[in-house]
């Protein structure tokens, strides 16, 4: 199993069970810039890989316990309130991606993923970015 194998079922879960979310991708830095120029079909969710810690069990087995990032991203000329808090707004994105991703394990050798935090990325007039945070962890063995 891989990051990208996590990655990829977050990504499918996304697409699958929340329809109305237009731009579902890893994360590869199309955030980045004049967010309000950039051509994103919103309502947007983006999966990255944040970053790993070990914890080494016995000789070259291990344990990763890795985190990953969904951004969740809406746009609304109506306003800044709007934008979180209408229909497929953030507020409605990120209490989706909790109840499709909390607990799952999308049938890979792994634990279930754990909510850690949401934060907030960004926002204008026009735009907000939400931060959505998981953790999971799986056994591996270190090949020589």
């Amino acid at each position: 199993m891989t990051h990208n194998d996590i990655e990829d079922k977050i990504i499918t879960e996304i697409k699958t069970n929340m329809t109305y979310v237009r731009t579902v991708e890893t994360y590869a830095g199309q955030l980045e810039g004049k967010i309000e120029e950039m051509a994103i079909t919103f309502p947007a969710a983006y999966v990255v890989y944040a970053g790993s810690s070990f914890e080494w069990v016995d000789g070259p087995n291990y344990n990763e316990i890795c985190e990953f990032s969904v951004l969740v991203c809406a746009k609304n000329l109506k306003g800044n309130a709007a934008m979180r808090k209408d229909t497929h707004g953030c507020y409605e994105m990120i209490a989706d991606i909790k109840t499709n991703l909390i607990n799952k394990t999308f049938g890979l050798a792994m634990e279930k993923l754990k909510i850690l935090r949401v934060s907030l990325i960004y926002i204008s007039q026009s735009v907000t970015i939400y931060g959505i945070d998981f953790q999971t962890n799986f056994d591996t063995t270190f090949n020589w």
